[in-house]
């Protein structure tokens, strides 16, 4: 957007001005970073919790889950793009690590819970059950 003799430029989704050098730069990325969850869909599907979440750009042993009796954990380690940039632009990607704890609202069978990563979208189908009591770790197939 051209305001007088100046340009101005912000990113879409937080009308925030691009840093104009590299300095800028890192403290607004890091300001950024702080804010970073990976977002979830969480919905009931029959007798399942199925929890879906995009994960473009990782492969499954970029990935962990673990589920402990109603929590949920997911992370994402880091998966850097090739190369360093002297100045970016737009920055609206997140290339490091990332996690998310989810507090399931219904006990889950841990021992057939299956998780799939296809096209980008992590998808995890957990069976309800009555009650659960032990924590494991999820095999990403």
């Amino acid at each position: 957007m051209k305001i007088g003799n100046s340009i101005q430029v912000f990113t879409r989704s937080t009308k925030r001005r691009l840093p104009t050098s590299l300095d800028e730069q890192n403290i607004e990325q890091s300001e950024i970073e702080e804010d970073l969850e990976l977002p979830i869909d969480l919905a009931r599907r029959g007798q399942n919790l199925i929890i879906a979440t995009p994960i473009v750009g990782a492969s499954t042993e970029d990935i962990s889950i673990t589920v402990n009796q109603d929590i949920l954990f997911i992370h994402k380690s880091a998966t850097p793009i090739s190369g360093r940039m002297d100045t970016h632009y737009i920055k609206e990607c997140h290339w490091g690590p990332i996690a998310r704890e989810v507090h399931l609202p219904l006990p889950v069978d841990a021992d057939n819970i299956q998780a799939t990563l296809k096209d980008g979208i992590l998808t995890i189908t957990l069976p309800i059950i009555k009650s659960t009591s032990r924590t494991k770790v999820i095999k990403i197939r």
